[in-house]
């Protein structure tokens, strides 16, 4: 690090390096801890080497196998999950300290002249450490690292002319694949090590010709020898930094996650790692367009040239301050907004949450049009008014039907387009009624807006899954509407408290069900009750079957019991609770059953029902207290996923009414269960012994850090 050329004598041609390393002082000022941070990353950087060897014994380049092998380092090595541990956690701590040394050299003008070169150098190592992060965040192929991948691939494929050409040449083909990884560990373990060593040795030979830096207001005084008085301070720093980093590695391990899967859809908050978060969320903010240029490409030609400019600032700086001598001043000012906009913008993508889209505003016909899927293809307000400028009500399926009946005309804009919806609509309660007449039924414009008619597919249109039950309610919760149908106008209140609404519109699962997958769309009618458990089989298949081979069959239909419904209701299906099974408390036996011989059954299916949700949740509480503590229990946890299917196939058999055959599921489970127990027991067992370890590591550091400082003290009172 370099302010002023220090006082040391230059190298001459016949001084060698060994005297010119024993001669060599530090100076001693208020920016002097600045030093050690240099020194910190080195120290970093080569535990980063030791670990990534290590790891390369076991590790395994490939979509099939590279999760895998991970996982074997972690759960079966000898102290693999130590190594991977330190290994990831000094990346980023190496990141971080690199962050603050250059931050230090800028703030200082450490750049100044003669050390421009060292500055150029250490910008490229600064590149070269950012590449290993983002190539080595990839490698465990785990979920969160394969679709954050997918995404810093696509921002790079945005650069101006060469991105299509970097896209592919990154992932090796045009998606993220096998051969993805492939490229990445090349990069990962030769190009960017061996581009690192040489920038390093590059960066290193340069501070020891041109010195390390004073202020500039730093006039003669004190120094201290490098060797041996600097050297110690500088092994301090080091322990320090093993000490966090053995602390971190073995109080928050490194999480493995997920295995990725390419044809998974990709998680909620997904965002890169924390030394790109800034860029990602300078992205968002950025306008679609700036100009006529697209904004995407514009960020991203932003921040090629403010590398640029800050690897040219020593020599846009002596520039300036040949002409006005407080231009370096400026200098120093942009660099604190940059550190500022950095750390904001980094808070704000960790601490930002989702926003959804707001509900369509009233507008005019003709300003709702312009967002109107006809219109985008071309449809013109005379296609559907040149001969009926005001259609009635009971016209205006017959008029949508003039297009959408018609499937030549309908491939032209979609070949898979459904031809049938009015021939459907003909035969729905809606459309009886309102081709006789019936005035207060729905009709096309009712569910899919007038003017503003968008794709199903958007999230804004009244028929999207999410919207197409507030969009029924509009007329089903009308009780003046409904009273004369005598139909109640609290469906929806009763399916907002539903377990299918509470996953499609709290966790916006759209394969959970609503209005329209068990009335119908455009032939919607209510289901007869001999029709109901066809209706609920769509989804719930198994219980369909078991329900039919059960005692409960037959009498149902005698009668006239609309199936399901009976223990579950209609619109207000709520999640399923093993005290249903059950003659007492919220039990829905009881209704039905009363003799000794069918409590009996009931009672003893649910007390193996009951025995296993028991045995799971116990297990499911130490696997997690292993997990919080850093375990790697994926296999555990997978045993037990295992272990909680079949508990669920036993609620399902209950429509079976047999408790042979929950039995059947149950036993075999609760052995799985002790299994999956007993191996969270060892997993706890392991983290005490982590612990201790660490707690005798810490001593040994602590021990080691306190003998240098008093050999330090010693030496210095020479």
């Amino acid at each position: 690090m370099a302010f002023e050329q220090q006082h040391s004598p230059p190298l001459r041609g016949g001084e060698s390096l060994l005297q010119r390393f024993r001669d060599k002082t530090v100076p001693i000022h208020r920016h002097t801890i600045w030093y050690y941070f240099g020194g910190m990353t080195l120290f970093l950087f080569s535990v980063q080497v030791v670990t990534g060897i290590l790891l390369l014994l076991y590790y395994r380049p490939t979509a099939e196998s590279a999760f895998e092998s991970v996982q074997f380092i972690m759960a079966e090595v000898s102290f693999g999950w130590l190594i991977r541990s330190i290994h990831s956690w000094s990346a980023n701590l190496m990141i971080l300290t690199l962050f603050i040394h250059m931050a230090s050299v800028y703030l200082t003008r450490a750049y100044r002249r003669p050390r421009e070169a060292t500055w150029i150098s250490g910008v490229g190592l600064l590149v070269v450490v950012l590449g290993f992060g983002f190539s080595g965040y990839l490698l465990p192929w785990n979920k969160l690292a394969f679709f954050a991948t997918q995404v810093g691939t696509q921002i790079v494929g945005s650069v101006p002319i060469v991105g299509s050409f970097l896209l592919k040449f990154l992932r090796g083909g045009e998606n993220v694949t096998g051969a993805t990884i492939t490229r990445f560990y090349a990069f990962h373990v030769a190009i960017l090590p061996a581009t690192a060593t040489a920038l390093l040795a590059l960066h290193l030979l340069l501070v020891q010709l041109y010195g390390m830096s004073t202020p500039p207001d730093y006039k003669a005084g004190r120094t201290m020898r490098f060797f041996p008085n600097f050297l110690l301070r500088d092994i301090v720093g080091w322990l320090v930094a093993l000490g966090v980093l053995a602390a971190l590695a073995a109080i928050f391990p490194w999480d493995l996650g997920v295995k990725a899967d390419p044809f998974a859809p990709a998680p909620k908050g997904i965002r890169p790692e924390w030394f790109f978060v800034w860029m990602f969320q300078t992205l968002k903010i950025v306008p679609a367009h700036v100009w006529i240029f697209e904004g995407e490409r514009v960020a991203i030609l932003g921040f090629g040239l403010l590398l640029v400019l800050i690897a040219a600032v020593p020599l846009l700086e002596a520039r300036s301050s040949s002409v006005r001598p407080s231009a370096s001043g400026w200098f120093t000012m942009l660099g604190w907004i940059l550190l500022l906009y950095v750390f904001v913008m980094t808070l704000s993508g960790y601490l930002e949450t989702p926003v959804f889209a707001s509900a369509l505003q009233e507008a005019a016909p003709d300003e709702l049009f312009k967002s109107d899927i006809h219109n985008q293809l071309g449809i013109t307000c005379g296609d559907c008014h040149k001969d009926n400028p005001q259609p009635e009500k009971r016209e205006v399926a017959a008029l949508c039907a003039r297009c959408h009946s018609d499937l030549n005309y309908m491939r032209r804009f979609n070949p898979q387009m459904r031809v049938d919806q009015f021939a459907e609509y003909q035969t729905s309660v809606h459309g009886m009624r309102n081709a006789r007449g019936d005035e207060n039924v729905a009709t096309c414009t009712s569910c899919h807006s007038v003017h503003d008619i968008r794709r199903v597919r958007d999230p804004r249109s009244p028929v999207y899954p999410t919207q197409i039950a507030s969009t029924c309610a509009k007329c089903h919760s009308d009780t003046k509407r409904m009273a004369a149908y005598k139909i109640p106008a609290n469906q929806f209140d009763k399916y907002r408290k539903s377990v299918h609404a509470t996953a499609l519109l709290d966790r916006h699962d759209l394969a959970a069900p609503s209005c329209n997958n068990c009335h119908g769309n455009h032939g919607a009618r209510p289901p007869g009750v001999d029709s109901v458990a066809s209706v609920c089989g769509q989804c719930h298949r198994q219980e369909k079957d078991l329900f039919g081979k059960s005692p409960h069959a037959q009498p149902f239909q005698n009668l006239g019991l609309a199936g399901c419904v009976v223990c579950h209701e209609n619109h207000e299906i709520r999640k399923t609770d093993d005290r249903m099974l059950s003659t007492e408390g919220i039990g829905v036996c009881s209704a039905c059953h009363s003799d000794d011989a069918s409590v009996m059954k009931i009672r003893d299916m649910q007390s193996s029902i009951l025995k296993l949700r028991l045995d799971i949740d116990t297990a499911s509480e130490t696997l997690e207290r292993a997990e919080r503590a850093g375990m790697e229990i994926s296999k555990t946890k997978f045993n037990l996923e295992q272990v909680h299917a079949e508990l669920v196939k036993a609620r399902v058999s209950v429509h079976a009414f047999s408790p042979e055959k929950i039995a059947e599921l149950t036993n075999p489970a609760m052995t799985m269960t002790a299994a999956a127990h007993k191996n969270a027991d060892r997993a706890l067992e392991e983290v005490a012994f982590r612990r201790r370890g660490l707690g005798y590591a810490l001593i040994a550091i602590a021990v080691t850090i306190i003998g240098l400082l008093l050999k330090i003290r010693e030496i210095e009172s020479r």
